[in-house]
């Protein structure tokens, strides 16, 4: 398999987590494709042009990043996704928490990084207040994003490490101490080292 992927892509970097932690290594060939402009990554692997997709030989290239994790995770053995029921909903429903965090993350960079007179201030606040918003739903619910690594709270931990990179003014980590003690354990842990190119 061919995942096609970048650590700078929260997305791409959780299936690049997710595959090392499960021991998929030697079956997946990490590509990280320069992009090309207008037409973004890998359009032969993924219609959108985006990261992560995953190149399967004989199958059908799979995207985007819930779809190549569940799939990674079925494949392994002791899924971390439940297969049904409330659990599954519960790690599904944090997945989708991380993913947001990482959508409002980019779609604020991408905003703000606009010549200022195309500065759209009123979505630069919307998406400063849903990254805040989230960050204190996670505070209050800390207690119940698993330790260790889960389907859920990878995309969070994912999430986070981006907004920490591209929305610094959230200072997560002082407004939620609690969450960024939680964290702290997953940082150090090899895995999220070797993909973190956000302190290079």
């Amino acid at each position: 398999m061919k995942l096609y992927c970048h650590p700078l892509s929260p997305f791409a970097r959780k299936a690049m987590i997710l595959a090392r932690k499960k021991g998929l290594s030697d079956k997946i060939e990490e590509i990280c494709p320069e992009k090309d402009g207008a037409n973004g990554y890998v359009n032969s692997s993924n219609p959108l042009g985006k990261i992560p997709a995953l190149e399967r030989e004989g199958h059908v290239t799979l995207f985007d990043s819930p779809v190549i994790c569940e799939y990674l995770d079925t494949i392994s053995g002791d899924p971390w996704l439940p297969s049904a029921g409330e659990e599954r909903a519960r790690q599904q429903r944090l997945h989708a928490l991380g993913d947001g965090i990482s959508v409002a993350t980019y779609n604020y960079r991408y905003e703000t990084v606009r010549p200022d007179a195309l500065h759209w201030d009123e979505m630069i606040a919307r998406h400063t207040r849903s990254l805040e918003s989230a960050v204190d739903a996670l505070e209050a619910e800390v207690d119940d994003l698993g330790k260790p690594w889960e389907y859920g709270n990878l995309s969070i931990l994912c999430g986070l490490a981006y907004m920490g990179f591209r929305a610094p003014h959230i200072n997560w980590k002082s407004r939620a101490p609690k969450l960024a003690s939680w964290a702290e354990d997953f940082e150090s842990d090899p895995v999220f080292q070797e993909t973190n190119v956000y302190d290079e």
